[in-house]
C-alpha cells in the first residue's frame, strides 16, 4: 500500500511505527512489589533447571528443561510467558508442576528472559512453539500467560488449517492465562492508545496482513474450535485491565470444551503469583 497525499503518509508512517512498536519489546523498571519475587524467581530458574537448551531458528530463543529425575516417562508440561516477560516469572507454576511430577519446559521467547535479540514478531513466535511442539513433544498440556497462551492458541489453530503448519501430536489440554484470544484485541488497543484515525487503523490492519505468511482472518478462533475437543482452562483476574476478562468469557462461551476461572481481586501481573492459579491448573491436568 504506497501513500499519494499527506494524510495517507502521515498514516502510513504511523502504522509502520506502530507496527515496529509493537513487535518490540520495551522493557520498564519492575515495580518495587515485585522486585523480590523477580530476583527469586531468576534465581530458582538458573540454580534448578537441568539444562537450558539454545535454539537459533528462527530466532534465537531458550529452553529451560526441569526434568523428572526419578522418571523418564513424566508427562511434558510446556510453559509460555508474556509480551515483555520471561519464562522465569512463571516460576510458580513451574514448581508446583514439576512437584507434582511433570517435567517440564519453559520457553524464553526471542528478545526475552535469556534470549537474544530485540524484535519478535508473531509469526515467529507460532513457528517457535510448532518447532518445540514437534521436536520435544508430545506434550500433555502447554500453558501461556497474555501473549504466550494468544501463540499457544494461533499455533494450535493454523496447525488445523495449514499443512506446512502441522504439529505432530496436539497437546491434550491447554490453559490460557489472561490470553487474549482474538488478535484483533491487541492490534486495536494499540491504536487506540496511538490514537489513529479509522484509515490510520486501516493501514495498520494492511501492515500486519503484509508482514504474516497467512490470511489473518484464519487467526479467528472459531476456525479452530468448531471441530476441536480438547480441554481448555481460562484464567482470567476480574481485576485486568490489560487484557480484560471478556477474552476469555467469550472464548469460553463459544467453544464447548472450555471451563473458565475468574480470580477475584487479581491484575494480569498479579495472576503468577496467586496460589489459586496453581490450585486451579494442578485440578485441570489431574483430571
Amino acid at each position: 500500500m504506497m501513500p499519494n497525499s499527506l494524510n495517507d503518509i502521515k498514516n502510513y508512517l504511523q502504522a509502520q511505527f506502530c507496527y515496529q512498536l509493537f513487535i518490540t519489546p520495551l522493557y520498564m523498571p519492575i515495580p518495587q512489589k515485585y522486585r523480590h519475587f523477580a530476583q527469586r524467581a531468576c534465581e530458582y530458574l538458573e540454580g534448578e533447571r537441568t539444562e537450558a537448551i539454545h535454539l537459533e531458528t528462527p530466532r534465537h530463543h531458550v529452553i529451560h528443561h526441569f526434568k523428572q529425575k526419578n522418571n523418564p516417562h513424566a508427562k511434558k508440561i510446556l510453559i509460555t510467558h508474556g509480551w515483555m516477560s520471561r519464562a522465569a516469572y512463571m516460576v510458580r507454576l513451574i514448581k508446583a508442576l514439576h512437584k507434582q511430577g511433570f517435567e517440564v519446559y519453559a520457553l524464553d521467547f526471542p528478545a526475552h528472559g535469556e534470549a537474544k535479540g530485540v524484535q519478535l514478531p508473531w509469526v515467529d513466535a507460532v513457528a517457535i512453539l510448532r518447532q518445540t511442539l514437534n521436536n520435544l513433544g508430545p506434550f500433555y498440556g502447554v500453558i501461556g500467560h497474555s501473549f504466550g497462551g494468544s501463540m499457544l492458541l494461533n499455533t494450535l489453530n493454523l496447525a488445523n488449517q495449514y499443512p506446512e503448519w502441522k504439529i505432530n501430536a496436539e497437546p491434550e489440554h491447554v490453559v490460557l492465562l489472561a490470553s487474549p484470544t482474538r488478535m484483533r484485541t491487541p492490534v486495536g488497543r494499540l491504536a487506540r492508545q496511538f490514537k489513529l484515525t479509522a484509515k490510520g487503523y486501516l493501514v495498520l490492519r494492511q501492515v500486519f496482513r503484509d508482514s504474516a505468511a497467512i490470511d489473518l482472518k484464519r487467526l479467528d478462533f472459531r476456525h479452530y474450535t468448531s471441530h476441536a475437543n480438547t480441554p481448555f482452562l481460562c484464567v482470567h483476574g476480574t481485576e485486568d485491565v490489560a487484557i480484560i476478562p471478556e477474552e476469555s468469557i467469550i472464548f469460553c462461551r463459544k467453544y464447548p470444551h472450555a471451563s473458565l476461572s475468574l480470580l477475584p481481586n487479581v491484575d494480569h501481573v498479579s495472576i503468577l503469583i496467586d496460589e489459586r492459579v496453581e490450585d486451579a491448573v494442578c485440578q485441570f491436568l489431574a483430571k
